[in-house]
């Protein structure tokens, strides 16, 4: 990922059209370096310039969008093509920007995010603030998904203790956690080999929901 990053070697998917490959690209591999190892230079320099957008978009305490476009002009390079640019809130910026924000701007940007109504692309796409209709639901496990990423910014902390409460009025008379077999999408579930046994399902859920719950109370 880093050779395509620094451009050493091709990225490998077809190059769309929809947004500037190049930017878009970048921001893709810089996010995923940073998940296994937020040391690398060369995804951190994409971190920074990110940063530095979103921290001025949110420079009033609130987001203002004509900042963001000016901001990516002049930090990108380049207009965003026939007005379309990359929004911010969908998992590769989110992901990257983890410790990367300072206090404030960091509580604004979160803040903005679980209010967002389309949720998080490629993760969730209803607004995080409202827990999903169930529990036992492929929604529900896609809303923890989005927590999961969330759960890496310190704000989150205390913004995201509703959620905590939700998960400990969901437990089952066993103490632990059954999200049910419709849950079973390949991407999140299963943990285990398999869930034949309602056992190892409640076992994979159950490890799952007391790591979330870990990572917001530390």
């Amino acid at each position: 990922m880093n050779d395509c990053l620094i451009g050493k070697k091709e990225f490998p998917d077809r190059r769309e059209k929809l947004h500037n490959w190049d930017i878009f690209t970048e921001l893709i591999l810089a996010a995923w370096i940073r998940i296994f190892k937020n040391d690398n230079v060369n995804a951190n320099f994409v971190a920074e310039k990110w940063s530095n957008i979103i921290s001025s978009a949110f420079s009033s305490g609130e987001y203002d969008h004509e900042e963001y476009i000016s901001t990516y002009h002049k930090i990108l390079g380049i207009k965003p093509k026939g007005g379309r640019l990359i929004d911010f809130v969908n998992f590769y910026p989110v992901s990257l920007l983890a410790g990367c924000l300072d206090e404030e701007t960091e509580s604004a940007f979160i803040e903005y995010v679980l209010n967002k109504d389309t949720g998080i692309y490629y993760i969730y796409d209803h607004k995080i603030y409202t827990l999903p209709d169930a529990f036992k639901s492929r929604d529900a496990s896609r809303f923890l998904g989005a927590i999961e990423l969330l759960s890496k910014y310190k704000a989150s902390k205390t913004k995201l203790r509703f959620v905590v409460n939700w998960l400990e009025s969901n437990k089952n008379q066993n103490g632990k956690w059954d999200m049910g077999s419709v849950t079973n999408d390949k991407i999140y579930f299963p943990l285990s080999d398999n869930w034949r046994k309602k056992e190892t399902r409640e076992s994979d859920c159950t490890e799952r929901i007391t790591k979330i719950i870990l990572s917001l109370s530390q």
